[in-house]
């Protein structure tokens, strides 16, 4: 049988756990107390989840990006403090419980060795970074898409193709339909003809005052 420590080396956020006779007491009753917890790298995720299941509220601040490669769109978390856990015992930990996380290393300890308490009001400004970078992300979105708004050509405006077949070529936006699809009339074979396209492949080009 696989021993109980061995099976959260595969954990992932959303996977369900049954603990059973591996939870052990971690902390002694008392006021309660912060203390940055070293970790394994890029197991940040997994040593969170691990104390939240005994009870102990743990965080690391990161900052989330959505990118698109090969045509997939995929988030992924940059962390600010790499290798680092946050943690809140109500009380004072057990170190030797503590350290038997197969991710968690030790913690930022004092000069006389023994674990630092961190300050709770210097903590508070770190524990914000998710939620502010969420707000900042939020607000790099709606700016991004008034952009691509002022772009969008319009009916009876000179355009530019962006793409498609067409790209690089000079036009005039005759109609937008609600389909996100366009008619322009554009000059093809000697003569202007009418063509469709796809309004997000047009930018439009703005008359000079």
């Amino acid at each position: 049988m696989m021993p109980a420590h061995r099976s959260f080396l595969a954990l992932s956020i959303g996977d369900t756990v049954t603990l059973g006779s591996a939870k052990g007491a971690i902390v002694t009753p008392g006021p309660s107390r912060w203390y940055a917890l070293r970790v394994t790298p890029q197991r940040e995720d997994q040593a969170e989840a691990w104390l939240r299941l005994r009870g102990v509220y743990a965080f690391h601040p990161v900052q989330m990006r959505r990118v698109t490669r090969h045509g997939k769109a995929r988030d992924y978390a940059r962390r600010y403090l790499p290798g680092y856990v946050f943690a809140r015992f109500r009380g004072d930990p057990v170190r030797h419980a503590v350290l038997t996380c197969p991710f968690i290393t030790g913690a930022l300890c004092r000069s006389d060795g023994q674990w630092g308490v961190l300050d709770p009001d210097r903590l508070r400004q770190i524990h914000a970074m998710r939620q502010l970078d969420a707000k900042g992300e939020a607000a790099r979105k709606v700016k991004a898409a008034q952009r691509r708004a002022a772009a969008l050509a319009r009916p009876g405006e000179a355009a530019l193709f962006t793409g498609g077949a067409f790209a690089g070529a000079r036009c005039e936006v005759v109609e937008l339909n609600a389909d996100g699809g366009a008619t322009v009339r554009m000059s093809l074979f000697g003569g202007e003809v009418l063509v469709s396209a796809q309004a997000a492949d047009l930018v439009g080009l703005r008359k000079q005052a």
